[in-house]
């Protein structure tokens, strides 16, 4: 755990210090001028596209002029409203505050009203009244207007701190009287309107006397301006007034009313681009409804949205540390930034607005400060491990330190690169001892896989020099049985379960006998670290000790046993001479004296066999073949028994013990004639494989059965005693014939059956032209 949290404590002291203070500041917004520049920027521009649904008709300087100074009769506002309701619009939007009587002429109060009703549709707006140190207030419209209403809602402008207009609230209002936005009860009574439903509700008027308490705002909604030029259809009140408009300008489409004119004073600053910079209320408002009509509202993010918004890339960034190489983190960051300039730049899609700067600043700062960090603790693991380092190596030869020079990374460094170099050293003079150990040595992990083998290792499983990197010891080792119990020496995952050394005695499938010894080794904090395990070869001593063996027992019991049977011979025929005459004496005497001649001479051409030196030469099998079968020719002769060579390859070199293998041919000729009835033949062949000779004799005896076959090498034994006692021999031939070939790399095969004959092949490597050419350069 300790080193888990080592690992990971400049991380998560990182995550925890940029994700806190990211939340924070964007809790306490305090770059409002970098966010909105990044939302004002013309690269995440909102906009969207015109459905055509909307009119404006505008109170401008043409307007002005033509009817005179402000206010006007609301006479005029009657007829303009008559002459647009004759084209059947869905919902005219009066955008004039119509909170006092007309002082000039009462009757137009009552005039409007009536054609307020008549255009089915008019909604009209509110504002709130706030003025020095007069309680807020109410300014709703004349109750007369307010009755033939559809709708009423507040028209207020949300002025950002910058004095720009960019958003509005859809509901303001007193607590307990929330009042709709003019826009939302325009389109909204306009859908009403159409369906025929009910209108949209507002608070009772007249407002209740006295002080009604705070001010309420909610449903925060940015402005979504509308592309095209022009971007919304607009005509003159004026042109209206003097029917000068199209018949089907106002069909079944949103009708808004308001000024444009400068000096009306009902204009605002906004980032949507214009000549004079100011955009008049009326078409904040036009644009609003055309958001409302195409559905690209976007509203304004709560804390809490802008919050997750900020820190869920940031801490995908931060996880990105843990795993991550330097440039995927980049990679990971930059995809991170993409991913909010795309959600910033799809606002009218995605319907939110977020306030961007902290999030972008704090993906812009993780990967300084983690480099920050990780510098500075690979500068103090540096100074830490040369140090631990120095001192482990106290006494081993120091290389001569690299120049040291610039400023203190760069001598930290030379002093990391001086240790790494006495580590290097150590781990060449490791690495070349184990390499030169004369058994085959292996470091495994604590799994069991190899980490290093030494070239006898190599050797051992004829592998290349990487061939048992990262390989299973279990399954290297899963032939090697314990000597007399049969048992796995390594079963599988035995490394894994215990920590017990493992050493004994085994023998593997090509009966190497084999010195195991595999003990665990433990890092410095005394943990489990790995395997070390060593493979000596004991075969030839286990093959002394039991050569020295049969010695004895063939000096205690086997050559006595033809001296002690001439002895009791002797003995009865000087007792009892009666009972032999001379010629089954000498008979006798004879066949016991033969005996232990072939058996003292039999044991000493094995012994031969196994140890004395190779003389290598280039042979020609079938050459020797011939002469074996020649000097078997009297033997056969005797038998009545025919050897036939067949016909195969003119030549078949071999490199190898002359004396030696054709002693091992002539003894395999030898058996085949013993047990070949007169008449039959025994049938010779050499015949070339891929990359061997087999050199094979057939005989048409008694056949051996399969599992009486792995006795047929067995020191002093004979299968065939009991049925065919007239064999002479000694059980010693076919032994010293296995022991010829396995010495020059080859092997025996046994193919035979009962009363089918046997046929003993000897297998030879084949030598190389290399293998050739250096006898041949040895020779000369």
């Amino acid at each position: 755990m300790r080193r888990r949290w080592g690992h990971r404590g400049p991380w998560l002291v990182l995550s925890i210090a940029l994700l806190g203070l990211t939340a924070v500041l964007t809790l306490l917004q305090p770059f409002p001028r970098v966010d909105r520049m990044l939302q004002d920027n013309a690269l995440a521009a909102m906009g969207q596209r015109s459905t055509g649904d909307v009119v404006l008709v505008t109170i401008d300087d043409a307007s002005l002029e033509a009817v005179g100074r402000w206010p006007w009769r609301r006479a005029l506002h009657a007829e303009v409203l008559r002459r647009i309701a004759a084209q059947s619009p869905r919902c005219i939007g009066l955008d004039l505050l119509l909170t006092e009587q007309d002082s000039a002429d009462r009757e137009d109060d009552l005039v409007l009203a009536e054609a307020m009703r008549d255009s089915g549709c008019v909604v009209l707006p509110m504002a709130l009244q706030s003025a020095g140190g007069q309680p807020q207030k109410e300014l709703v419209p004349l109750p007369v207007l307010a009755a033939a209403a559809a709708g009423i809602g507040h028209a207020h402008v949300s002025l950002d701190q910058d004095g720009v207009a960019r958003s509005v609230y859809l509901t303001e209002g007193f607590e307990g009287r929330p009042w709709p936005h003019f826009v939302k009860a325009l389109h909204e009574a306009g859908e009403a309107w159409v369906r025929g439903g009910g209108l949209p509700p507002h608070p009772a008027l007249p407002p209740p006397p006295g002080p009604q308490g705070r001010w309420l705002r909610g449903d925060h909604e940015l402005v979504v301006f509308t592309l095209g030029d022009p971007a919304l259809a607009s005509v003159s009140y004026i042109d209206v007034l003097r029917g000068k408009v199209a018949p089907d300008l106002f069909r079944d489409r949103y009708v808004l009313v308001g000024a444009t004119a400068l000096g009306m004073g009902d204009a605002y600053a906004t980032a949507a681009p214009s000549a004079t910079g100011l955009t008049a209320g009326v078409r904040l408002f036009a644009n609003m409804l055309q958001g409302f009509i195409a559905e690209r509202r976007v509203v304004v993010a709560t804390p809490w949205q802008d919050v997750a918004f900020n820190v869920l890339p940031l801490a995908v960034a931060l996880f990105g540390l843990l795993w991550l190489r330097p440039a995927g983190v980049l990679l990971l960051i930059a995809a991170m930034l993409g991913l909010r300039l795309g959600l910033h730049v799809l606002r009218p899609w995605v319907g939110v607005q977020f306030a961007p700067a902290v999030g972008f600043m704090a993906l812009l700062a993780v990967y300084p400060l983690w480099s920050l960090l990780r510098l500075t603790a690979a500068l103090r693991f540096l100074r830490t491990g040369s140090d631990q380092l120095n001192a482990e190596l106290e006494g081993f030869p120091a290389p001569r330190p690299p120049h040291a020079s610039g400023d203190f990374l760069d001598r930290q460094m030379a002093a990391t690169t001086a240790a790494a170099l006495r580590m290097r050293d150590l781990h060449r003079f490791v690495r070349d001892g184990i390499n030169h150990l004369p058994d085959a040595t292996m470091v495994l992990d604590m799994q069991g896989r190899v980490m290093i083998a030494n070239l006898a290792a190599l050797r051992h499983w004829q592998a290349e020099r990487a061939g048992l990197a990262g390989r299973d010891a279990h399954e290297l080792l899963a032939d090697v049985t314990r000597r007399g119990k049969g048992l796995p020496m390594m079963p599988p995952g035995a490394l894994r379960q215990s920590l017990q050394p493992v050493i004994d005695e085994g023998e593997d499938a090509h009966g190497r006998v084999l010195l195991v010894r595999c003990v665990p080794f433990f890092d410095a904090a005394n943990a489990h670290a790995g395997w070390l395990i060593a493979l000596v070869d004991i075969t030839r001593m286990r093959r002394a000790q039991g050569q020295r063996d049969e010695a004895l027992r063939f000096i205690s019991h086997d050559i006595r046993e033809p001296s002690a049977s001439i002895l009791t011979i002797l003995e009865l025929a000087r007792s009892r001479p009666e009972q032999f005459t001379q010629r089954e004496l000498f008979g006798r005497i004879e066949r016991h004296a033969q005996t232990g001649l072939e058996l003292a001479d039999g044991f000493v051409s094995l012994a031969r066999a196994e140890a004395q030196p190779f003389r290598r030469e280039t042979l020609d099998l079938v050459a020797l073949l011939h002469q074996a079968a020649d000097d078997a020719w009297a033997a056969a002769r005797k038998r009545q028994v025919r050897v036939l060579i067949a016909a195969g390859p003119e030549e078949a070199l071999c490199l190898g013990d002359r004396g030696l293998i054709t002693r091992a041919f002539g003894n395999v000729l030898s058996n085949a004639l013993k047990y070949s009835l007169p008449g039959c033949d025994v049938h010779c062949a050499v015949v070339e494989r891929a990359r061997h000779w087999a050199v094979s004799v057939r005989d048409q005896g008694p056949g051996i059965a399969p599992e009486l076959q792995s006795q047929l090498f067995q020191p002093f034994h004979r299968l065939h005693l009991d049925t065919h006692p007239e064999v002479h021999g000694v059980g010693l031939g076919l032994l010293l014939v296995r022991t010829v070939i396995h010495r020059h790399g080859g092997s025996v095969e046994i193919d035979s059956a009962v009363d089918a004959g046997s046929t003993v092949t000897l297998v030879l490597p084949k030598p190389t032209t290399a293998e050739l050419a250096a006898m041949t350069a040895e020779l000369e």
